[in-house]
């Protein structure tokens, strides 16, 4: 969501602080401690599915102390049912949420609040025992509730499969997870989490949307030079997941005299991505870190390394297109919650298969309205 950039600046260096101060390790404590759960793995017909959530912006209607801001009860119960229905159809091996899990703008919000929110959240992946894994967006710590404390808080669900960071880079939750083989004698697939991060300042003052950071690019280089080396010299074919999209998916955009289907106005031009686009919708503009930044490079290090097959964003709700860019496909996938802006609601099943692990499905989920409430 992008109407409410900075809603909290004086929170909002919160976790960007916290974050240059090192990343903390995970909690020795007794509650954190449990076996270590079951590898992922390709099942016995070569297959692999994801479930990949974001957007779900969830917060909790009981912190509604403001008179001139109701929190509609339907908002909570839709977003909870989307959540479900998706499962149900997905039948997923492990679920990704893609960012802006909660909507962490809202001031209302406390420790216990973000607690419940998040809890509440999980409880339908949970209680099917599915893995899941997660990247933070803009909005997660933007009240000043640093993401490491959300983290920790996802981190008490057994099945959970995401890190603080594998390494001491910039941002939370950039870690690596990799797929075994049906046979369990090799790593097969990879999945990269990144953190893009929330804010960054202008030259002049104003805040745009922050970047992906270069000690970020480099970790994932040489953790993907460790995999391509585990597997025989050969890339380790990978996917990618993180909320902000990068920045040539606005590049790819041409200004066109048409308008119609998949036709957005920017500053009264209109643009589309022509015979660029592979499927799905384009109905925002896609965006990507602020202009002040050159951020081609996170692209151009997956070329690079030639691991990495597909990336797969949220951040822009209404979006759910496909396109290519230099042999990666970049995917965006529909906003699941209703808390915030949209039109459709779901999110994106992806089926990976051992046997051609370099070609993916993939399909939008729709869940319709399960309620008549006003929301």
């Amino acid at each position: 969501m992008k109407s409410k950039i900075l809603r909290s600046l004086l929170f909002g260096f919160a976790a960007p602080c916290l974050a240059a101060m090192g990343t903390p390790q995970k909690s020795k404590s007794d509650k954190f401690k449990r076996e270590a759960p079951a590898p992922l793995k390709f099942g016995s017909d070569g297959k692999f599915r994801i479930l990949h959530l974001t957007d779900i912006h969830d917060v909790d209607p009981d912190m509604d102390d403001d008179a001139d801001r109701k929190i509609p009860l339907a908002r909570d119960i839709e977003t909870i049912n989307t959540i479900e229905k998706c499962l149900d159809i997905a039948k997923p091996d492990l679920v990704v949420f893609g960012g802006d899990n909660i909507s962490g703008y809202w001031q209302e919000f406390t420790y216990d609040y973000i607690e419940k929110t998040i809890k509440k959240i999980v409880t339908p992946i949970a209680e099917r025992n599915i893995p899941l894994a997660i990247v933070f967006g803009n909005h997660d710590g933007e009240a000043g509730f640093h993401r490491e404390f959300q983290m920790l808080i996802y981190s008490e669900y057994e099945n959970f499969r995401s890190n603080f960071n594998d390494a001491d880079v910039y941002g939370c939750g950039n870690c690596c997870l990799t797929i075994k083989s049906s046979d369990g004698s090799r790593d097969a697939f990879g999945i990269w989490l990144i953190d893009s991060n929330d804010y960054v300042k202008r030259p002049d003052g104003s805040f745009g949307y922050d970047r992906v950071h270069a000690d970020q690019i480099e970790w994932y280089e040489r953790r993907a030079a460790q995999l391509r080396e585990a597997n025989g010299g050969e890339p380790l074919p990978s996917i990618l997941f993180q909320h902000m999209p990068v920045q040539q998916e606005l590049d790819m955009l041409t200004e066109t005299a048409e308008n119609g289907e998949n036709v957005i106005d920017c500053g009264g031009k209109l643009f589309s991505f022509g015979d660029k686009l592979i499927s799905g919708r384009l109905r925002e503009r896609p965006c990507p870190p602020d202009e002040s930044l050159d951020a081609h490079d996170q692209l151009e290090s997956w070329k690079r390394m030639g691991d990495v097959i597909a990336a797969f964003f949220g951040h822009d709700h209404v979006n759910d297109f496909h396109i290519n860019c230099d042999g990666i496909d970049l995917y965006q996938t529909i906003g699941c919650g209703y808390f915030t802006y949209g039109r459709e609601h779901g999110g994106r099943l992806i089926i990976l298969d051992e046997t051609d692990p370099r070609r993916l499905e993939t399909e939008t989920i729709e869940i319709p309205r399960m309620t008549t409430a006003e929301i």
